[in-house]
């Protein structure tokens, strides 16, 4: 244990100096906030309604309250203020009481000369009065939450959310590759496998050694991705045995890299052809047809977004978790076997 330990704490501190070891901490984090950014906003999922409360042009605090039941309302001092807010907004509409007129003003941010089309805020004005005025008689609008049957199986969820988390997971396993096949090459260069290999540090404890950082990193930017991306609701157990699971393809690649890798240039070689397959698997996997998806089921990785996406869009099972990790990890079994004796050689 103190071996492994050491070559855990070695690790740690050439990580850190290394251009790899930073890119590793930070890039990760920019990538959640550019997709974090295409979260729907609560202004973009519902209708905005910028109204006047102040002034001559106030709207009444009973129509205020009547709207904010049925949309998103901001209130604004005056009409000019109400107007700077529908220039910096793509779908809100304005409100205003014109006191001359004795009549509600409704504002498209859009609208073309001659329009018929009665606006949300005409609408739901209408509706106030003839509920106020006519309150024993059938609503002239009436909503429903029913979910359509061929929108049945649509996740909840923003897709941003589901697919963005299950590619950043695998991205990250990618990464963690790198940093294990980068050290191990490293360790060659500098001569410190030799070295290692006259000290009480054995092989095992050496690979393992290498292994606990990546394990490290993938695990917390999993808890940060979940809470980043609003994807708390999914099975969080599930997630993590699937990130657990997959960790032995992350060490695999990390292994292959630092194999056959005679220099740091050669490794990132390696590393980006390996890279480059497993994101054709996954683009595969999102944008093939269902009657095509086997194409890529020869791709671990594939697997791993498949199984991630159907715990985020909260559709999967224990029994498929379960059987598409194992296709998962035979098929991690089976490229270690085809290569098992180059990775051996490269790494004796």
């Amino acid at each position: 244990m103190k071996q492994l330990l050491a070559v855990f704490r070695f690790d740690i501190i050439r990580n850190m100096k290394s251009f790899m070891g930073v890119y590793m901490l930070i890039f990760p984090v920019i990538l959640l906030i550019i997709l974090r950014s295409f979260l729907p906003s609560v202004e973009s999922s519902e209708r905005l309604v910028a109204i006047v409360s102040e002034g001559p042009n106030a709207v009444n605090a009973e129509m205020i309250q009547y709207f904010d039941e049925v949309s998103e309302v901001k209130t604004y001092d005056s009409i000019e203020d109400m107007e700077n807010k529908l220039r910096n907004t793509g779908t809100a509409e304005g409100l205003y009481w014109d006191p001359a007129e004795e009549q509600y003003v409704s504002v498209l941010e859009r609208s073309e000369e001659g329009n018929a089309v009665f606006s949300f805020s005409a609408q739901t004005v209408r509706r106030h009065y003839y509920e106020k005025n006519y309150p024993n008689e059938p609503s002239i609008i009436n909503f429903i939450s029913v979910v359509p049957d061929e929108l049945a199986d649509r996740s909840a969820v923003s897709p941003v959310s589901t697919m963005g988390g299950a590619i950043f997971l695998v991205y990250m396993m990618l990464i963690t590759s790198f940093v294990i096949g980068l050290g191990i090459v490293n360790d060659k260069e500098e001569g410190t496998d030799r070295a290692i290999r006259v000290s009480p540090v054995s092989k095992i404890d050496y690979f393992f050694g290498k292994s606990i950082q990546p394990l490290l990193i993938i695990l917390i930017y999993t808890i940060i991705s979940l809470l980043s991306l609003k994807l708390l609701g999914a099975n969080i157990l599930q997630v993590y045995l699937v990130v657990v699971a997959s960790f032995a393809l992350t060490l695999l690649l990390g292994l292959i890299i630092g194999a056959l890798g005679k220099n740091e240039t050669e490794a990132m070689g390696y590393g980006k052809a390996l890279s480059t397959v497993a994101i054709l698997a996954i683009l595969g996997g999102t944008l093939l047809p269902d009657s095509w998806q086997w194409a890529v089921w020869w791709a671990p990785h594939y697997w791993v977004y498949n199984i991630l996406e159907e715990i985020f869009t909260q559709t999967g099972s224990w029994v498929n978790l379960g059987w598409k990790t194992a296709i998962m990890l035979g098929l991690t079994g089976t490229i270690f076997v085809l290569l098992r004796k180059k990775i051996i050689k490269g790494l004796s």
